[in-house]
């Protein structure tokens, strides 16, 4: 029986054939069925996948980042925003998924996998709220 590995360990090294070996894609995925199979993994496939989705974009230089604002991003504040994200992250491409919500009252929240920008006037409002 073969060693088990960290999922982390597992996720990185997927992706990495997956962008170096396209040809070999199913065949990458079949070793990854087997393995988890093989070591009792498989309650965690959905956590491995979107832990996979999110390792692709890594390597190969692309940021997804969910994006809520009060109201639509005008062209200027998105663009703004994908070049902070990329000058931060050192990301070659951003991708925003934008929603709105009016309960922010303005401003917006953008959240990728790893970090949080809130810049939204509600939680301007509830930190003054919470001097008081």
């Amino acid at each position: 029986m073969s060693q088990s590995v960290s999922r982390r360990d597992l996720v990185r090294t997927l992706a990495r054939h997956l962008l170096e070996e396209p040809g070999q894609r199913d065949a990458w995925i079949k070793r990854l069925a087997a393995y988890l199979v093989e070591h009792g993994k498989h309650s965690q496939v959905d956590l491995i996948i979107n832990d996979i989705a999110h390792e692709l974009y890594v390597q190969a230089g692309l940021l997804t980042v969910e994006v809520v604002s009060a109201r639509e991003l005008a062209d200027g504040v998105r663009q703004s925003l994908k070049e902070l994200l990329k000058q931060e992250t050192g990301a070659k491409e951003v991708v925003l998924h934008e929603t709105t919500d009016q309960a922010l009252v303005g401003g917006f929240v953008a959240r990728t996998a790893d970090a949080e920008i809130d810049a939204s006037v509600r939680s301007k409002l509830k930190q003054l709220a919470s001097l008081a």
